[in-house]
């Protein structure tokens, strides 16, 4: 704390009560009384603070602990291989969707302490100026109290005269009493203003000790499945248990994308409601080689077949493979309608977007989530980030195109 901070009378005497009339003549004069001046200084003592709203921070805790303890079972029965890479991948993305929540508390935090500092500083200032003001009235009135008003008693030429200077005496009191009540007040509003700020304090020291745990826990983490990967690298078993995973999430979102038709073509039978639940003005077909990519950078995996490099089997591959940098922004690359949010073995955190007319587009491998279900979403708005999931080197966003129940090619969709 500052020095401005520490306000210390020194002088806690109490100016007691003072008649300066005595019965006289034929009038009764009384004058009010200056009490009460004790300002005793308290060191500002810790408090209790407001407590910030963390429910997003707790569940993801809870989430994370249970993973933890999945993790652990998984490793003690000897479970798949690729089992337990999904359990990492899931838990490698709630930890980095708590470090972002973290770090938004620590800025939130820092804002609230600096406000609080601002705050704490105005009021030393103010009380600073109460206090001088208030040693000058009691030096004042310790050296010229009882004389002035004998003096005035003696020198007064009329009983008026005396009412004025007693009413001028009455309304300098009644000012020495609001600045005394003033200060007492202010120096409660700054000792819990100190208590906020220590309380602030203690929860950004927290915050970030439990921030530094969780990033040591993601570089363990993500040690562990790159240890994991390379261990399977010419595994038949596990890459074989990969492709039965892939046509359970081809299948999964062609459920998703066969529901969602199901509903528009319910809606489109009535006129009143048709395409009520879409953007308006909206043609998808018409935007076919114009899209914007959702997100810029390198195909690894084009449309279409392809000959697995351990299995040597053919696949199918219904999107795009982009290489792109960890945590790069997706975008969606028209309007439209979030059909679904879910989570699958192998792609990680995925988003399907109705774009009406029976268009969609399908994005995976997202770690942190912007959007949710059945928001509306613009052409270019940030929907996401490409987190680490799945079994490829490097950061990968799986990007589709859909038409009904058709899958297309998307990069014929997609502008040059």
């Amino acid at each position: 704390m500052g020095a401005r901070t520490q306000v210390i009378i020194k002088n806690s005497n109490s100016l007691h009560s003072m008649n300066w009339w005595r019965r006289g003549w034929q009038s009764r004069i009384s004058l009010c009384s200056f009490s009460g001046l004790v300002l005793l200084l308290c060191w500002i003592s810790p408090g209790q603070g407001q407590t910030s709203h963390r429910k997003d921070i707790e569940t993801l805790r809870r989430q994370i602990h249970d993973l933890e303890q999945k993790l652990q079972k998984q490793t003690q029965q000897e479970s798949q291989t690729i089992e337990i890479i999904d359990t990492i991948d899931q838990k490698i993305s709630l930890t980095k969707n708590l470090l972002s929540r973290l770090k938004k508390e620590i800025r939130s935090k820092r804002r609230r302490i600096d406000s609080l500092k601002t705050r704490r500083a105005r009021l030393a200032d103010r009380l600073t100026t109460l206090q001088d003001l208030i040693k000058r009235r009691m030096v004042n009135l310790y050296k010229h109290g009882q004389t002035s008003a004998l003096e005035m008693l003696l020198s007064a030429q009329s009983i008026n005269q005396v009412r004025v200077w007693a009413e001028y005496q009455r309304r300098l009191a009644e000012n020495d009493a609001r600045n005394l009540r003033s200060y007492r007040r202010r120096q409660a509003q700054l000792t819990r203003v100190q208590r906020q700020i220590e309380n602030n304090l203690q929860e950004q020291v927290a915050l970030l000790q439990e921030k530094q745990s969780e990033e040591k826990t993601l570089k363990q983490d993500r040690l562990a499945k790159k240890k994991l990967l390379r261990t399977i690298r010419k595994d038949k078993k596990t890459y074989q248990r990969q492709l039965e995973d892939y046509q359970r999430a081809i299948q999964e979102i062609q459920r998703i994308i066969a529901s969602s038709e199901k509903e528009r073509l319910k809606a489109q039978q009535i006129e009143a409601v048709k395409r009520a639940d879409l953007p308006a003005g909206e043609n998808f077909s018409a935007l076919k080689g114009s899209l914007p990519w959702p997100v810029r950078g390198k195909i690894i995996r084009h449309y279409g077949p392809y000959k697995h490099p351990v299995l040597k089997t053919i696949t199918d591959n219904l999107g795009i493979d982009i290489q792109v940098r960890l945590g790069a922004e997706v975008h969606a690359v028209a309007a439209g309608k979030v059909t679904a949010i879910t989570w699958q073995r192998g792609r990680g955190n995925l988003v399907i977007i109705n774009h009406g007319d029976g268009y969609y587009t399908v994005y995976t491998h997202l770690n942190e989530i912007f959007v949710e279900l059945n928001q509306h979403v613009l052409q270019g708005q940030i929907i996401g980030v490409v987190g680490e999931t799945g079994t490829f080197d490097k950061p990968v966003l799986h990007f589709q195109v859909w038409h009904k129940f058709d899958h297309m090619d998307p990069e014929t969709w997609l502008r040059p």
